[in-house]
């Protein structure tokens, strides 16, 4: 029972942030003046990409994590001196 009203409390957090990312995606686009209509359509599927995406924002955060670590591992062979190469001159100050 408690996991569930997590999870509800978590989507109605999700839902709230994907309003409030709408509400000032818009509020800009009218400030800006780039739109000068805007039709239910727009709204209703940028609230629904924007609650998409916050819904799926565990999966996403895990993939960028797995292609972070997999360029650490390739990394990670190289020494310092191939990663930051010294030089050789010393800095001027005036």
């Amino acid at each position: 029972m408690k996991a569930m009203q997590r999870s509800m409390v978590s989507r109605a957090s999700d839902e709230e942030t994907a309003f409030k990312l709408v509400h000032l995606y818009f509020e800009e686009v009218a400030r800006q003046g780039f739109k000068r209509t805007l039709d239910l359509d727009s709204i209703i599927n940028a609230y629904l990409y924007a609650l998409g995406r916050l819904r799926n924002k565990d999966k996403e955060l895990g993939e960028i994590m797995h292609l972070v670590s997999a360029e650490e591992r390739q990394l990670s062979h190289e020494s310092r001196a191939e990663v930051l190469p010294q030089v050789d001159a010393k800095p001027v100050i005036h």
